[in-house]
C-alpha cells in the first residue's frame, strides 16, 4: 500500500515539474521572419553570474526577472515591440522606426509566416 502512494506522489511530481518547465519555455517562433527581425528588436538577453537578464539597447535599461519567467517577459517585452513598430499590409511586414519611418521591409512567403505575426504579434 504505502509503494502506491510513493509511485503517486513520484508521478504527481514528475507531471507537476514537466508542467512548470513547459510553461516557462518561450512560444515558437518562425525562423525566418524572427532572423530578419531580430537586429530591429532592441531587447537582448544576456547572461549575468546568477541567471539571464534582459537589455533593453535603446536606453540601457536591464530587466531582471526570476529565471523562471525571463523567456516570458521577453515574450510580452517582444510582443509589445510588434504592436508598436511593425505593420502589416497584406504579405508585406513593414519595420518602422521611432518617427514611423519604414527601416525594413519584409515579405511573408507562406501561411506559417503570417500565422506566426497573427498568432505573436496579434497584427
Amino acid at each position: 500500500m504505502s509503494r502506491y502512494i510513493v509511485i503517486a506522489f513520484s508521478a504527481a511530481f514528475l507531471f507537476l515539474a514537466l508542467g512548470f518547465f513547459l510553461k516557462g519555455q518561450p512560444e515558437n517562433r518562425n525562423k525566418r521572419v524572427y532572423t530578419l527581425m531580430k537586429p530591429h528588436i532592441p531587447y537582448q538577453l544576456e547572461k549575468r553570474m546568477s541567471g539571464l537578464f534582459i537589455r533593453n539597447t535603446k536606453t540601457d535599461e536591464k530587466i531582471e526577472p526570476k529565471n523562471s519567467e525571463v523567456y516570458l517577459v521577453l515574450d510580452g517585452l517582444e510582443k509589445d515591440w510588434g504592436k508598436k513598430y511593425l505593420h502589416l499590409q497584406g504579405d508585406i511586414l513593414s519595420v518602422m522606426d521611432d518617427n514611423n519611418k519604414t527601416i525594413e521591409t519584409i515579405t511573408l512567403k507562406n501561411d506559417s509566416e503570417r500565422n506566426y505575426i497573427h498568432s505573436f504579434f496579434s497584427l
